[in-house]
Formats: structure tokens, sequence, C-alpha cells
């Protein structure tokens, strides 16, 4: 069939269209939805919302129910490098051709409810009708769905009840938009949680447990948390981490990651633990079948190795820095450290810069902007490095010019992170192609 618009003008038409707003489009994406026979309530709807670890909890989730056999759709945001990256069934993408098909229907869609007050959705707003639309078609058992930003106004909250709600960590980011202090912020991710449906949520912060405690006592929810204590590091390498997690009562595990990121074990744990209430655990084939699913899961631009001694992390806030900056101290102290930075204008930029340059083994670095308008000027953020570090600061508009200046200071015993955006980090592995750094 012959369409309208090919797949490279679809993207660039989505591209172009606003990305979010501040409200006012959830009741023209459940008027969308409902139009469309609300396809997002025909699987086992796994709503997960926070500030850092979404897709990571979204990923291992998805493997620990594909290894046990269920069908499964992802749908995550942002992507890398394709768009497509956002929606998988069993781990992969949508085909270009469906792609293609599906956001043909949904515009069609649009054009017939215009009439009847329906307005053109934002870009995520698209992808996540399509989404719905696609995770429908495939027939999964269970749709794993990351919020965007927020949690109660998301256009992904428009599912009547989903069989389980997580909240990852949270913390100071997109103050704009979500409120400019924790509790505010938290309010709004808790708004996901629903009469109903179990919730997972990571303990760690007193002010954050408040708020996410005052909804589970009023709608009656069954909620666990995972507390930080409950997650011990055995071992680090900077290859992969054995860790363990002790939910109480005899009920612990000891399982191993294939990533150098020691923020991924709390991240595994919530997701272990939100397994735990769709599924018993057997200790015999069902736990077997658990460890394999984290020692195979991957989630890429998270302390994600490009060569040998270089990494992409999509830190982008000051809580996801704090995480990296663990990331470096338990894994890699004893090695010179040259970072690759850019950042959105809309972060905390400074805050971020300070962590950065308390970092002990911090020998180099390159600041450079990410590809779109959200860009932080390299010269205000190159003057914020300078003024808290002393070592070698350069600069370059270029990523490609960035990212060969940081492969050449890294040295011979050093290693290179690049950090700041999810943005950067798409740029970056855009670029190498999974060319390793010696063939750059």
């Amino acid at each position: 069939m012959t369409y309208e618009m090919t797949y490279d003008a679809i993207v660039d038409y989505l591209y172009n269209l606003p990305r979010f707003t501040k409200g006012g489009h959830m009741e023209n994406v459940r008027r969308l939805l409902a139009a469309l026979s609300d396809p997002q309530d025909s699987f086992k709807y796994i709503h997960v919302a926070g500030t850092n670890g979404k897709g990571s909890v979204c990923a291992y989730l998805e493997q620990c129910l594909r290894l046990c056999h269920q069908r499964t759709g992802l749908f995550t945001s942002p992507h890398l490098v394709r768009v497509n990256e956002r929606m998988r069934i069993c781990g992969n993408e949508i085909s270009d051709e469906d792609f293609v098909r599906i956001f043909h229907q949904i515009r069609a869609l649009v054009r017939e409810q215009e009439p009847f007050g329906c307005v053109e959705p934002t870009f995520f707003e698209y992808i996540y009708l399509m989404g719905m639309v696609y995770f429908r078609e495939q027939n999964i058992d269970y749709g794993i769905i990351e919020t965007g930003m927020g949690g109660r106004m998301d256009f992904t909250n428009a599912c009547k009840q989903p069989v389980l709600t997580v909240l990852t960590p949270i913390s100071m980011d997109h103050m704009a938009v979500l409120g400019n202090t924790i509790e505010k912020i938290t309010d709004e991710k808790a708004g996901i949680i629903k009469k109903g449906c179990p919730l997972v949520y990571y303990g760690g912060d007193a002010a954050v447990n408040r708020v996410i405690e005052s909804y589970v006592d009023r709608l009656g929810v069954k909620a666990v948390s995972l507390d930080p204590h409950q997650v011990q590091i055995i071992r680090d390498d900077g290859k992969t981490i054995d860790f363990s997690v002790d939910y109480g009562y005899d009920d612990k595990y000891d399982l191993t990651l294939n990533t150098a990121a020691t923020y991924q074990a709390v991240n595994a744990g919530l997701a272990l633990l939100g397994f735990k209430q769709l599924f018993s655990v057997p200790e015999d084939v069902g736990l077997k079948t658990v460890c394999t699913a984290f020692s195979t899961a991957r989630w890429p631009g998270r302390m994600e190795a490009l060569g040998e001694r270089f990494f992409v992390d999509g830190a982008h806030n000051e809580a996801g820095i704090d995480a990296f900056v663990e990331t470096i101290h338990c894994g890699f102290s004893e090695m010179p450290l040259t970072v690759v930075f850019a950042v959105a204008g809309d972060k905390d930029y400074r805050s971020m810069v300070r962590k950065i340059c308390a970092i002990e083994n911090l020998a180099g670095v390159v600041v450079t902007e990410i590809e779109n308008g959200r860009r932080c000027d390299l010269h205000e953020v190159a003057a914020e490095f300078e003024k808290n570090w002393n070592g070698i600061v350069c600069s370059t508009y270029n990523i490609r010019e960035a990212l060969n200046l940081g492969l050449d200071m890294r040295g011979e015993k050093g290693i290179l992170c690049c950090v700041g955006s999810l943005y950067l980090v798409g740029s970056i592995k855009e670029i190498t192609g999974g060319i390793l750094d010696d063939q750059l």
C-alpha cells in the first residue's frame, strides 16, 4: 500500500511537533484512545514513573517477564538514535513499515475527530497512541510503560487499571513543569497510583516517602518499598556487578548485572520486587530464570561500554550525576578520568559541574553542545568547569571533535565517560555506530 508520507517524512513531521504541553491534552488523548476502542486496556499494563532509573527498571522487568514466556511490549523514552526504539515487542523495535502504517492510521483518526474538538497530538502523544495500537495488534500479555516526565497528567496515565505501578527514585528535575519542591514533584509522579493496583517504590528519601504513603493510606493500595540498605554491592570489577538484595523474612537474592553502573543494582532490585508482585518465584527453575534475566539484560546509555575504557552515561540531573560519581568511585577510582560533557539548558548544570569537579581522579574535560534547541551554551558550561577545577578544560561545538579530543586525552591508562545528557549519548552512539573507539 502506498502512503501519503514516507518513514523519513513522518519522523521529520513528528520532530517538528511540540514535545509536550503543560496541560490540557489528557482529555484529547483519552478521546482518541476511546475512538480506538482503548487499546491500552487490552493487555496487562505495568506503569513506571520516577525521576531516574525508569527505563532501566522497565527493561529489567521486561526481561524477567519475557524469560517467563510472556509476550511483552516495552514503551520507553527518550530514544537514543532512532524513534523506533520507543516501542518494542519481546525486545525487537517496531519496524519502519509498521511505524508508517500505524502513524497514518492515527493521523486519519485525528482528522476524523477534528470536527468534534480534537486537536493535533504532540510528539509524545502521537508516539503513545501508536505504541498502544501496536501493542494490541501484537497481542501482548504485558505492556511495560514508562511515563514521560510526570505522572498524574502524563498521557501514559490514561490506562484505567494497571496491574502494577512502580515509582523509581524521585529527585529535583523538570521543576518548571512539575513544581519547585520535592513534595510537589513527588505528588505529580505519585498520581499514577490507583486503588486496587499494587505499588512498588524506592524508599530512600523521607520527604518522598511521606507523600507516597499519603496516597497509599488514602487509596488503600498494597505497597512495598525497597530501602537503600537492602541492596549491597558484593563485587564490582568495572565490567560486571555482583550484588545482593534482601527483602526480609529469608527472601534474599544474589544477582549479577553486566554493567559498570553501580546504581543499576537499585533499579534491578526494584524490578525484581515488582516482578514478585506479579509472579511467585519458586526456588528451582523460577529463581534460575530470574537470575538469568538480570545477567543478560542490557539497557543502553547507562554506563554503556562503547569500547575499551570508553563509556556513555545518560546522567542528566543532580541525582543522576551523584550516581555516576558513585560508579566512578566504586569501579574506576584508580584510573585517570576524562569527561565529555554537554547538558540541556533547563538543567541545574552548575551543580552537576561541581559534582564532577569533585571527582578525585578527574584528569580532563571536553565541553560540547547537544544538537537541539534545548542546548546550554558551551562557553557558560566551560566557564563553570574552569571556576571549580584547575585542570585542562577544552570546548568545541562539534560532538565528533569533542569525542576525538576526549579519546586522545584519555591516554593509555585512563577512561573516557560522555555524560550530561541522553541527547549527547544518542549522538555519540550514532557517531560510533557500534565501531570500537580504536577504529574511529
